[in-house]
């Protein structure tokens, strides 16, 4: 109240003294006392605001790799293997062997969806071909479809399989995207399986099955229908077969951009080497000249000799000679098996890490033995995987391998 009493104060005072102006009579009339004004509510201070507790960032995603791309990839760094290079971003280039006993290189444009098959090695006179192609993709697994072509790649692997044809002529294929950088890194014990025949008719059927020695140095030794004892000889498996031995030199050709096995002067084929999850694989496409000089064609695969377990159960897809052939279903110790040209389906017994059957059986890690019981003694097939989504299997009374894509 001090503030509005001063007012009050102050406006008798000026009408006391007669302020203001005077009029002609001389007389003033007196000034209208001045309203007192309300004093102003003081403003209440704003109470200061809590400062905003700053957000947690989030934490990025790993993303995950899968068991069989780390793996892969292991294998492929201890075997100092790189990638085939593209002519540009765009491509991917796997170099495969053909069951027909020829090596090609197939490259796939991403962005212009065309195909290329250039020829890198070719017994029956083929040329270079390309085309579009589509994809599907199931999985880790793309299928790429074009006209003669029919190719599936495992993304974790980089592993091609499946079946094209050349110049009329069809074929089953397997092979890798990766190319060897030092050879001395390959070396090791690999168990392989094998077909082979001659170029010009087919004949003369050949089987082969044993093991493969590699060496630092670049040196080989093929032990057919034999193993390696101890220290380190090729030795006779009787109840396996004819025996025979064969020494090769594993060399690069910088020209083509391969890896060569010659036997003595003349070669014995072309190596294309494959990181499997479960170890280094080798898929040789094989020709050459016999002592009668006749051309010998066909295919070896070859996987570092590991013990099989129950990694072998699944459902696979197989094919040979460029056309699909039927399924293998694996569950244990019982495989279905189920022939695509009449439907019919049996089971065979599984037998893992064996050669042969029976009393002629024999220890051999990395392969099973398919028998089924009402079958003669002598038929019976081998399979072998050679990496998480792909096997091959030798049947002893076919000139070629099966190539079969685990689903």
């Amino acid at each position: 109240m001090k503030n509005a009493l001063s007012v009050i104060a102050l406006g008798a005072m000026l009408s006391a003294c007669g302020g203001g102006g005077g009029g002609d009579n001389g007389t003033s009339n007196p000034t209208q006392p001045v309203a007192p004004t309300n004093p102003t509510t003081p403003t209440t201070p704003t109470t200061p605001t809590n400062p905003t507790t700053p957000t947690t960032p989030t934490t990025p995603t790993t993303p995950t790799t899968d068991a069989v791309t780390t793996a892969s990839q292991a294998v492929a760094v201890q075997a100092g293997l790189t990638v085939i290079a593209g002519a540009n971003a765009n491509e991917t280039v796997y170099d495969v062997a053909a069951d027909i006993g020829d090596t090609w290189r197939v490259t796939f444009d991403s962005a212009a969806k065309t195909f290329t098959v250039k020829l890198i090695s070719t017994q029956f006179s083929l040329t270079d071909r390309g085309g579009s192609y589509t994809t599907t993709t199931t999985g880790n697994l793309t299928t790429y479809t074009g006209t003669g072509l029919q190719l599936t790649v495992d993304a974790r692997t980089r592993l091609l399989s499946g079946n094209l044809t050349m110049g009329g002529k069809a074929s089953t294929v397997s092979g890798t995207g990766y190319a060897v950088g030092d050879v001395a890194k390959l070396a090791g014990t690999y168990t392989f399986l094998g077909a082979m025949r001659n170029a010009a008719n087919g004949g003369s059927l050949f089987t082969p099955r044993g093991a493969l020695k590699l060496n630092a140095d670049g040196s080989a030794q093929l032990c057919s229908n034999g193993a390696f004892s101890a220290q380190g000889v090729c030795t006779a498996v009787a109840s396996m077969g004819e025996f025979d031995s064969a020494t090769l030199t594993l060399v690069k050709d910088a020209a083509r951009g391969v890896l060569v096995a010659r036997q003595g002067q003349q070669d014995f084929g072309i190596v294309h080497v494959h990181a499997g999850d479960h170890g280094l694989a080798l898929f040789i496409d094989r020709y050459g000249r016999n002592q009668e000089n006749i051309l010998r064609v066909g295919t070896l695969v070859a996987a570092k000799t590991s013990t099989l377990s129950a990694t072998l159960d699944g459902s696979y897809a197989c094919a040979d000679q460029g056309g699909a052939t039927g399924t293998i279903a694996i569950a244990g110790a019982t495989a279905t098996l189920t022939n695509l040209s009449n439907g019919r389906s049996h089971t065979e017994n599984v037998t893992l890490n064996k050669m042969g059957v029976g009393r002629q059986a024999v220890d051999f890690d990395g392969v099973a033995v398919l028998k089924d019981p009402a079958d003669a003694q002598s038929d019976y097939s081998m399979f072998m995987p050679v990496s998480s989504s792909m096997a091959v299997e030798y049947s002893t009374d076919k000139s070629y391998l099966t190539v079969c894509l685990k689903k």
